[in-house]
Formats: C-alpha cells, structure tokens, sequence
C-alpha cells in the first residue's frame, strides 16, 4: 500500500516526538502570535513549515493539496489565521478541533486555484471522518478524534447545502430531534389554544423533552425565553439565532450531566459562532413556495480583520423576514376528514337544547371565508398560522486578541431584536343567554358561539436578545487555562388581541348591551362594548444569567501505555426571571384562559467538575469526569460518568459510557398545570369526605359538587437520570466510516402534572378543604412522579470518492429507530410504550453530494416511519377503525441544492425543498391534517441565494 494513498499529514509530530514531558505542557496556543516566515511553493511544503513553526498539527489528505501551490507568509499572527491565508483561494478550509490541531476541509471555490501541471495519475480517493470534540473539557490533541460518546457534527458546508433558513428548521429533521414549532409552543401543547403566550422553537433529543435536552451556544449556557410555557418549562429559542453566524453544531447523545451539570439527561447541543474569516461576505437570500406565498427574505453581512500583533476581529449582521402562512392557504389544513372516510369534526354554531342537540344554526354575517360553510361550521385550523409571520434583526461581534507572550483576551456580543405575529381562530365557546335577552331562543338557553365581530385572536410577540462574554486563555507552565464572564438576558413583551374579558361579557350581556351575531337583523355592537369585552392582554417576561468559570487542562502522570489528561475547573452563576403577566391574567377575569401567576426571584448556583483521560492500554482508554453541582434551595449533587473506548485494530473501535445525571427544577418550574376552573361532580366517598356541598342521588350514593382547579408545588425535587451507550466506529479506509451506537436512558421523579382525580396518593395535596375540613375544589399540580426508560439505535455512515475525471461524490447517511419508550405517568400506573404512538419511532437522513468543476450539487432525502394515532394504551377510535386508518403511513422527501462558483468572487445557488410537493398527511383526526413537530406545510419551496466575498 502506497504511504501516499493512506499516511495522514501529521505536520508537528516530530517537533512533539522530540519534546519530553514538561516541554510538551509548554507550547504556544493556537490563539498566541507566532512570527512567520513560509516561502512560496507547494501548499504541502507551506503547510508543513506552518505547522513546525506554530506547532500545531494539521490533519489532512494529501490528495486534497496535491498541486496546489502557495505565495508563501511574512508576518507574526496567530496560527489559525496564519493557515486561513495559506488557504485562501485553495478551496479547502481549516476547521478548528481544538486550540492546536485543525483538519482540512474542502468547499466551494469562489476564485481561481493555482495548480501545477496535470499528473498522469491523481492519487487514490482517500477521506476522513467527521471529528467531534463536543462531550469533554478536555482537548484532543491527537489523532485519535473518536470519543466514548456518540457525537453528530452539522458542518457549515452542510448548513449551506441544506437550503434551511433557520437554525430550528436545521436541528428539528436531525434523526431523533423532535421539533417543538412556535406555534404549538405558543398554544402549550394544545392546552392553551385560544390563548397563544410563549412564541419560541426549540428541539429536544429522544422523546424526553426540551427540559432534559441542554443547548449550549459556545459551550456555555445562555438566558431561556423570557416567558413560561406551562407545558415545557423553559427552553431556548432557536429562532433568536441566525444560522448565517453558525459555524458548526455538534450533537452528543446521551447523559453529560458529568461534563455541562442539569439538563443533560437527554443529551447536549453545543451551537458554536464563528470566529473568524478572511475579508468579507455578502449573502442575499429569496424565498417563494410553488404556490407563490410563504415568502422569505434575508441579508446577511459578515467580515473579518486582522488586528495589530496576531489578533483578529469579526463583525456580523443578519436581517431575516417572513411571511406569515395560514391553514386557509393549504386546502388538507382542516377538521373535515370526510375525505378519509374519518368524519367531519368541524364546530357547529348555534342554540343547542337541553338535550345538549343542535336545534338552531347561528351564524355571524361574512364570517365564512371558508371557514363557515354547509351550514355554521366552524373550521378552526383554517384560520390557525401555519408559519408565523417574523422579522429579526442579529448583531454579532468576536474580537480576539493577543496580550502578552501566552496570553490571550477575547470578546463576544451578539444581540437580537424579533417580532413574531402568530393568528388564530375567533374566540369561541359554549355561552348561556339569559331568558330575557332579545337573542334567546326559548328551550335553547346554550348557544355555541365564535365572536367573529371581536376578531380573530391575534399574537404578537416581541424580544430582545442580549449576549455577551469575556475572557482571558493561556498558558501556565505546562497548563492551559482560562478565565470567562458572561452576561445574558432575554425580554419578551407578548401582546394578545381578540380575548373575552368574563365579567365585562357577562355585564354586558345581562345589560342587553351586546347582541349575539349581531348585523343578522340586528345592529352591529358598538365599538366601546367590543372593547370592554375584549381589550389587549399583554405579558412580560425577562430571564437574565450571569454566569463566572475558570478551567484549567494539561498533561498529567504518565503510564505506561502513555500520559493521561486532566481538565478542572469551577463554575459560579446567578439565574434569575421576572414574569409580569397582564392582570386580567392574575384575576383569572379572561375566559377559558388558564390562570396566569407572577414571578420575581433569582437563584444562584455552582459547580466544580474534574476529568482525565486514562491510557489503560496501548489500544484501550477511559474517560473519568465527575462534577459537583449546587443549585440554590436543592443542595449538592455528584454526577459521575465513566467512557471506554477499545481500538481492536487500526480501522475498528469499540466504545461505551455510563453516566447519571439530574436536572433541578429551575425557576420556570414555579407554575401551575393549564387547567380552566370549572365545577364538577365528583362521588362521595371515605377518601374526599366530607364534602361542602353534598348531593345525595340514591340510596347510600351521593356526588360532592367541587371546584376543578390548580396551583403551584414549591416543593419540587430534582429529576434524576441513568444512562448507557455502547457502539462501535469501523473505519477501514479515509474514504469510509460506519458508526453504530445502543443508548438507553432511565428517567426518574419525572415532573408531571395530576391530581386526586388520576392518583390520591400521588398526589396527597390536591385535595382544598375549607377551614371545617370539608371538600370545596381539587387541585391538579406538578410532582415528581413520572418515569420513563429510553431506548434506541444511532446510525451514521460516510463514503467519499475521488475521481479523476467526474469530481467529487460525498454520500452521508444518518439514522435513528426509537426502540422503546417505556412511560409510567405515577406509581400506580401501568407502564406503557410509547415507542410509534402520535409520533414516528425512526427516521432517517440522506445527503448525495457531487462536486465537479465549479459546480457542487447535493441530494437530500429525509424518511419518516409510520405512527399509531393514538397514545399507547388508548384504543383506535372507531371512525379510523372503520377506516382501516389507525396508523398514519410514513413519508419520504427529497431536496436538492445547487451551487455554483465560476465566477470570482462570487458563489450561487438554488435550493428545492421538497421536489415532491408532499402533501402532508395524517389520519389523527386532532391534529388537523398534519403533523406539526415534523412536517412542512409549505409544500415545494424554492430558495434563491447570491454570495459575494470582497
């Protein structure tokens, strides 16, 4: 075998090899300055003085610099940058893997590559794999990039090949993310549907939830969205992040509690910026669906500087704009499923008797639209936004700069301002007309009614995103260490038109003030009683994290298959939310809204973690971390965690980590379940006795009439987890990688909401009592009851070929299959899998790339398996019984991405999602058509890109 077709370029090994042990501890970081002096010549030769100088090492394949040459380098700058020069206009880039190793990449040119006389023969087609440095603090310096942990890397080359616009658009079809879309976040999860509050996008890993999936932007935490969604707790906005900004993302799953502390259970994302770039770039991006609507517009400017003695600078802005995408705009977007043979499920307007029957339709006038039709059907998802309309404006700056001999200081700020307008249907709900106002219909005294002269109800939601960081990085004997404060802070002001005040409708309707459909032979209601009845309700919220770390690294003890490697440090951070809802919110005085409570506290907290990496064997290591948590009001807690990893031969390796993890209630934790107060019957017997009300119905048989309601639990304890993975990495040539990863992960003193009425002794303080002790209302609240068990398959699988004369193919493929999802909800409960119930339980991602030329063209196709209709444990119901629809089927869609770079300066590109133009599909008859975590309601979309570089 030819060293050319297989030898990696391992540039700074020898000045290493010949280095003894404190030596070693005392090289310069990649950040420090160095003085350069590169002849011009053969890129291979610049790069191999590049690396002795700064030793650095530089991983690559010959065959991506063969005949390419170089101008050469004169000048003291840093070594990241340095390599950015040689590169320029080489069509390869440097990507960071720590501070002092970097692998190079290929990507579109955008000028013209000097190369020397053609070869007879081009070398042999050789690749390497993906490297990952996400799930440890402790740099890898070698060669051996594969970590006990699986770990998925989101390059930009992928970000740009993508066509996605967002960076929740990204994450949500990576296998086994699940999307949680601004809009069902707004309605919390379908409780709060006429009510939308909590306008955000986040993602979370392995059906556990946003809360036990931690996002990291630069691997440190930042400030969640400003306002409490009672379904999910707090969460991240990834929309508040311009993709144009984002360098990479890396992926791990599985517990790191050990490594980045609570909210690791699931797994962690780690957002990392850019930091720099030669020069400046220009992208305007348009975007239009087949169907001439769902328009999309950004621009986005960046540019990096050199600064005087090896610093650096990058300044970015995005501007982003879309429009707004309703259900009316797509026709599958409605409750009538007849044409599935599933039944018509839209609201009929109108008196009903006592028999609960509908005895008069009643419609407003002009309230169709299509969404009143056949008679008084009320067709909500018509009117429901399917996208929201969103305008956002990001500023981002990175400064780094040298300041001494092995010193550094850098700089970050990035700021946001966005607005995003979501739109439902009318208000509507069962009212009760009094006998003597001029609209009752005697025996009819309830009418199903839509204020279509309100208006429909309307959201917008305005925030304000600020983060900023400093920090010094250097080198103390044989340590590198580091020092960072950070601020962050996100405000939201959410505005809602088009809610029902209670007490003013009901004043108004005992007043004869307001008339039901009025303008149906009757006057129009004035505009102040629509006012009264109806005024803007508006919420704040503001969530602020200050955060101070010190961390240190470096070689330790040595063994004798090799020195091991430490990383230490300390964390110390104070959290804190103010939540102002409106006080129609507090006074409980909107109608069917859920009572809203207000907060303003703060809690500190600290951490100290250690790891080393351990040679046991030549071909065998582990990873020890252990971190030390302290969260305000819950006390310490220890997370270990132990990775192995076994390199049986040269192309194969074993790997597996165990860990636990924890997540402490935060502070959006303090709220109440969604639940309308509203009286019921419930029987009467030893364990709610006595009641306030008692109503006896037969013979030793009586009911307790009570409030339902809720309230907050101050009383919540930590979430605990256990986790496992074991796979493998078969690599048996640079141009080929398998990977094959088993996870499980057992969640404990799950926090979920119940009351007496589910589980009396799960829930012993649901019971309210007035001062006699007897029963007046039952409460549902939040306790740590649940538990689930996770369990699944990894898949990830890379080929690259070199051709000499067809260019470049790149095939990638990625996997997940959900194998189980064991749920108890409380301890008396069954356990139920919920693995392919409402939701698929595998997907896949496939991605086709070509390279020729100035041309590069990519393929990607995104599988979903099918899903059952309904949650475990529930039958099928009987219409899709009937059916034969009592699982949706799964999908396949397919995109493609040209790019091209003929021209100086200048790069190109047309992005088709979804060729096909699916027709999205689904036969859970709630959801209304489609599937809002996983499909897009857009249908065939084009976008329309232009780079310029100056």
């Amino acid at each position: 075998m030819a060293p050319s077709r297989f030898t990696l370029a391992l540039l700074g090994a020898l000045s290493w090899a010949c280095l003894d042990g404190p030596a070693r501890g005392a090289e310069a970081s990649s950040s420090a300055a160095t003085a350069f002096s590169i002849r011009a010549g053969s890129l291979d030769s610049a790069l191999e003085t590049l690396a002795r100088q700064s030793r650095t090492q530089i991983i690559y394949d010959p065959a991506l610099v063969a005949q390419l040459r170089s101008g050469g380098l004169q000048g003291e700058l840093p070594a990241a940058r340095a390599l950015a020069r040689l590169l320029r206009g080489s069509g390869l880039r440097a990507e960071a893997v720590n501070a002092n190793t970097f692998l190079l990449r290929r990507y579109p040119r955008t000028a013209p590559v000097r190369r020397a006389a053609a070869p007879e023969r081009r070398p042999a087609p050789t690749d390497l794999a993906a490297v990952h440095v996400t799930g440890t603090h402790i740099p890898r310096s070698d060669l051996d990039v594969v970590t006990p942990s699986p770990v998925t890397l989101i390059g930009r080359e992928q970000i740009e090949t993508s066509g996605h616009q967002t960076l929740f658009e990204l994450l949500r079809l990576q296998p086994g993310m699940i999307g949680h879309h601004p809009v069902d976040v707004a309605a919390d999860g379908g409780q709060g549907v006429q009510q939308p509050f909590a306008t955000a996008a986040t993602t979370s890993l392995n059906a556990l939830g946003p809360r036990a999936t931690l996002f990291l932007i630069d691997g440190r935490r930042v400030a969640n969205y400003g306002l409490i969604s009672a379904d999910l707790g707090g969460l991240l906005d990834l929309d508040g992040i311009p993709l144009s900004i984002v360098d990479r993302v890396e992926i791990m799953r599985g517990g790191a509690s050990a490594i980045y502390g609570a909210d690791a259970m699931a797994g962690v994302v780690n957002i990392i910026l850019k930091k720099h770039q030669d020069g400046g770039e220009i992208i305007g991006r348009l975007g239009r669906s087949s169907r001439g609507d769902a328009d999309e517009q950004r621009l986005s400017f960046s540019h990096g500087i050199d600064t005087p003695r090896g610093g650096s600078a990058l300044v970015a802005a995005d501007y982003f704009r879309r429009e707004a995408l309703f259900g009316a705009q797509r026709a599958w977007r409605t409750m009538d499923h007849r044409r599935h043979s599933l039944g018509d499920w839209r609201i009929p307007l109108g008196y009903r008797g006592v028999d609960g029957h509908l005895a008069q339709p009643a419609c407003a006038p002009g309230a169709g639209a299509g969404a009143l039709v056949e008679g008084c059907l009320l067709d909500i998802p018509r009117f429901l936004t399917l996208h929201p309309a969103s305008e956002r404006l990001s500023l981002y700056g990175h400064l780094q700069q040298p300041v001494g001999g092995s010193m550094s200081w850098s700089a970050d700020v990035r700021a946001s301002e966005a607005s995003q307008q979501l739109g439902g249907a009318p208000f509507h709900g069962r009212v009760s007309v009094p006998a003597g106002h001029p609209d009752a219909v005697p025996g009819s005294p309830v009418l199903d009614y839509a204020f279509f002269d309100v208006g429909p109800v309307r959201n917008r939601s305005d925030t304000r995103t600020l983060d900023a960081s400093t920090g010094l990085n250097g080198l103390l004997g044989g340590w590198e260490w580091s020092a960072t404060a950070s601020h962050h802070r996100n405000s939201v002001a959410s505005r809602i038109d088009g809610l029902v005040r209670d007490t003013a409708f009901t004043e108004a309707v005992h007043a004869h003030a307001y008339r039901f459909n009025a303008g149906d032979g009757a006057q129009a209601n004035p505009v102040s009683v629509l006012a009264a009845i109806s005024p803007r309700v508006t919420a704040r919220g503001t969530a602020v994290l200050n955060q101070l770390s010190f961390a240190i690294n470096g070689r330790g003890f040595s063994l004798p298959a090799g020195a091991t490697r430490l990383a230490a440090g300390a964390e110390f951070g104070r959290d804190s939310l103010r939540h102002r809802p409106d006080p129609l919110m507090l006074e409980h005085d909107l109608a069917l809204s859920p009572q809203k409570i207000s907060i303003d506290t703060h809690r500190y907290s600290s951490a100290l973690y250690a790891e080393i990496n351990v040679p046991l064997l030549a071909r065998v290591q582990a990873d020890v971390a252990l971190r030390l948590d302290r969260r305000q009001g819950y006390g310490s807690k220890r997370s270990p965690k132990l990775g192995v990893k076994w390199n049986v031969i040269d192309s194969l390796t074993f790997r597996g980590t165990a860990a636990t993890g924890y997540r402490a209630p935060s502070l959006f934790e303090l709220r109440r379940p969604n639940v309308f107060e509203k009286l019921a019957f419930v029987l009467e017997n030893e364990a709610v006795a006595p009641c306030a009300v008692s109503i006896p119905i037969d013979v030793g048989i009586s009911y307790c009439l009570v409030t339902l309601g809720a309230h907050e639990n101050p009383d919540l304890r930590p979430e605990t987890s256990r986790s496992h993975t074991l796979g493998m990495v078969w690599a048996p040539s640079r141009g080929f990688s398998l990977s094959l990863d088993h996870f499980r992960i057992q969640r404990r003193n799950e926090i979920l909401p119940g009351s007496a009425l589910d589980d009396l002794a799960a829930f012993p303080q649901s019971l309210q009592r007035d001062e006699a002790g007897r029963l007046i209302g039952i409460d549902q609240y939040f306790e740590n009851v649940g538990r689930s068990d996770v369990r699944g398959w990894e898949l990830d699988a890379q080929y690259a070929l070199d051709t000499a004369r067809y260019g470049r193919y790149s095939l990638r493929l990625s996997g997940h299959y959900l194998q189980r999802l064991e749920r108890r909800a409380r301890p008396n409960a069954p356990v139920l899998d919920q693995a392919g119930h409402r939701a698929p339980d595998r997907s896949a991602l496939a991605s086709l790339q070509w390279d020729y030329a100035d041309w590069r063209t990519t393929l990607n196709l995104r599988s979903l398996g099918p899903s059952q209709v309904v949650a475990a444990g529930q039958p099928c119901p009987a219409a899709n019984l009937a059916a034969g629809k009592c699982r949706t089927p799964g999908s396949t869609t397919f995109d493609v991405d040209l790019q091209y770079a003929g021209f100086a300066d200048w790069r190109f590109g047309l992005n088709v999602r979804d060729i096909g133009d699916r027709r999205p599909l689904n036969f859970d008859v709630a959801k209304g058509g489609y599937d809002i975590a996983h499909d897009d309601p857009r249908g065939r979309y084009y976008l329309l890109s232009a780079a310029y570089r100056f």
